[in-house]
């Protein structure tokens, strides 16, 4: 049974992942079309699924939430705090997103909507000033999703991420509230 709803998207909802849901996290995980552009190169038993729910998706520092077409979970959206720990997200008031769906789901708009809801949740009911994201060179529909939502290319680690046999760059991407707010999103 699918817990309740945190936020409305225009075509998901996203909810908090509940126990239930580690069978759902774990087929993710172990779905090379997920888990080599996420760059997670290790299997994932039931085990891990439940260590991973409990250590990183319940975890307090993150907000994760499962993207959901009525009941139907088709991926994750995530909002973590700051590479630097916990008091550097206080002072700089900045979150990094991340997304993950089945493959059955992209390019139809889900990761759009659920990243598009967790940005206005972060600016609007975090009080962020500035949210972040990382992103292969090679996933061009990743670096479109975030180029539409608004993110601004910042930096390149050259070289810095191996994806079927070969090196790639890592793209950073940022967003500030201001320049956000300049959108037009609707709730």
């Amino acid at each position: 049974m699918p817990g309740p709803v945190f936020l409305h998207g225009d075509v998901v909802t996203l909810r908090p992942a509940e126990e239930d849901d580690i069978d759902f996290i774990q087929q993710c995980m172990n779905d090379s079309r997920v888990w080599r552009p996420a760059l997670d190169i290790n299997p994932m038993n039931r085990k891990q699924g439940a260590e991973f729910f409990e250590n990183v998706i319940s975890g307090s520092d993150t907000v994760h939430c499962l993207a959901c077409d009525g009941g139907e979970p088709m991926g994750v959206v995530s909002l973590s705090e700051s590479q630097y720990g916990p008091d550097e997200t206080a002072r700089s008031r900045a979150a990094e997103l991340a997304y993950w769906f089945l493959p059955e789901y992209h390019g139809q708009g889900y990761g759009s909507d659920a990243a598009a809801r967790m940005v206005q949740y972060a600016f609007e009911d975090r009080n962020l000033r500035r949210v972040s994201a990382q992103v292969g060179s090679f996933n061009e529909g990743s670096i479109g999703l975030l180029e539409s939502l608004g993110f601004e290319r910042e930096g390149t680690l050259r070289e810095a991420a191996w994806f079927r046999g070969e090196y790639h760059d890592m793209l950073y991407y940022g967003l500030l509230r201001k320049n956000w707010q300049m959108r037009d999103y609707e709730d």
